[in-house]
């Protein structure tokens, strides 16, 4: 009886020896794997082959499982039974069903030792040191996937073949998608990993590469602009007047642009004297570039041209607005002050717990500030929070209009013309319908 026990045990090490690999291998860091691989680690070698090849790793691990599981059932059925149910004959009451409960007890014996020392214990010490445990153990399975290479094989092409039967497509070891990437960085950040200051600069990050030029850009009408036939005089006025770098040099508006001019030339050719001017001679050929231009592909063209400021066209080519390398940047690391002055804030917190929101704030920032599920803000195509409540009116509001979207009632307090200029924002208590319903839709006005 000794004997079998310890055969059962050196099958149940077997047992858990597969488990703590097939575990360990697929959640190593393959970063550190590579680094030690580096080193010369042949046991780290080992594990970056088999992680390359997960299918038939996989089904190495599957195929010397299962076969332990069979044998021990079997030896331990026919060996052990026998001794536990002479040992149960020896008690009178029991005699009688000595063969069918010595049985149960073996098999739930066998059961409870596979459970816990064959498969959760060794999983457990897997996930605890995964790198450590596939470099100590990868190289005997190495010699392992070799040996059942053949069984593994077929057995591969039969589920090949019964999945191909079924219609049902086999997905990519290799596709790693965006929330993959998304929810590990939450979980290192929950766990100290990054500190929240560069938690929130990767979500920018992210949120960045769907913006456009369009999204980002000053509309035309609230650009500043240089007539070309100004006097000296009149542009140190809008330059004295204007917290900007650069300037468009026009003839007659937007439609004709001349160049674009920087504040330092201006002052090299006479700015702060009453000279004869000619902006159009100082200025450099604008850059320009699509409205659905990618954000990150800007900071390409800006770094290529060694420019600043660009000018962004729609698809006939006309001038909708300017765009600054600051508002790209602005974008992944938030809004920063120019030098020598406090920017004010664009949304202001009041007393009653609503905000008072810049219409001008783009809808990534907005989004962002209060808390609007991503995936309500995709459905909108608005790239302001002004451009956001004509959009839901489908009209130009007036001052006092409002609406609600995703439990935020925006009511315009101030128009500028034709432009909304003040948004205030407040958050509305879910209604009891919205709350056994869950998310619920746009609200009509």
């Amino acid at each position: 009886m000794l004997v079998s026990i310890l055969i059962l045990a050196v099958l149940l090490l077997l047992n858990a020896v597969l488990a703590m690999a097939e575990l360990a291998v697929m959640t190593s860091r393959h970063s550190r794997l590579a680094q030690a691989a580096r080193r010369g680690d042949k046991g780290a070698i080992a594990a970056l082959t088999l992680a390359r090849e997960p299918t038939r790793f996989l089904s190495t691990v599957q195929v010397g499982i299962t076969i332990i599981g069979i044998f021990a059932g079997a030896f331990g059925e026919n060996s052990l039974s026998s001794h536990v149910a002479g040992l149960l004959r020896q008690v009178e009451f029991l005699a009688p069903a000595a063969d069918w409960l010595s049985l149960i007890l073996v098999v739930l014996a066998i059961t409870y030792a596979s459970l816990v020392f064959g498969e959760l214990v060794p999983k457990r010490i897997a996930l605890a040191r995964p790198e450590l445990v596939s470099r100590l153990i990868s190289r005997p399975l190495a010699v392992l996937s070799k040996i059942t290479a053949l069984p593994v094989r077929v057995l591969s092409i039969s589920t090949d073949a019964i999945l191909a039967v079924l219609r049902i497509p086999q997905p990519s070891q290799h596709d790693v998608s965006e929330d993959d990437v998304k929810s590990l960085l939450s979980r290192a950040a929950a766990t100290g990993v990054f500190d929240p200051r560069e938690h929130e600069l990767m979500q920018r990050l992210f949120r960045v590469r769907e913006l456009k030029a369009r999204d980002l850009m000053v509309p035309r009408g609230d650009v500043v602009w240089i007539e070309d036939s100004w006097s000296m005089r009149e542009v140190r006025v809008l330059v004295g007047t204007s917290p900007y770098s650069h300037y468009p040099v026009c003839r007659g508006g937007m439609d004709q642009v001349r160049g674009v001019v920087h504040i330092k030339d201006l002052i090299s050719y006479g700015l702060l004297e009453d000279s004869s001017f000619d902006p159009a001679a100082v200025a450099h050929a604008p850059l320009y570039v699509p409205d659905a231009s990618p954000a990150l592909k800007l900071l390409e063209a800006f770094q290529d041209r060694k420019a600043h400021v660009a000018l962004v066209v729609d698809e006939h080519g006309a001038v909708e607005g300017l765009i600054s390398l600051n508002d790209v940047l602005r974008s992944l690391v938030g809004d920063f002050a120019r030098l020598g002055e406090e920017e004010p804030p664009r949304i202001v917190a009041r007393d009653d717990g609503s905000l008072l929101a810049d219409a001008s704030l783009p809808m990534h920032e907005f989004v962002l500030e209060l808390g609007v599920p991503e995936e309500a803000a995709a459905r909108v195509s608005s790239s302001t929070v002004g451009g956001l409540v004509i959009e839901l009116l489908d009209r130009v509001p007036d001052t006092g209009d409002s609406v609600v979207w995703q439990g935020l009632r925006l009511e315009v307090v101030d128009m500028d013309r034709h432009r909304v200029d003040q948004v205030l924002v407040t958050r509305l208590a879910p209604t009891p319908e919205k709350k056994a319903e869950g998310l619920g839709g746009d609200a009509a006005i």
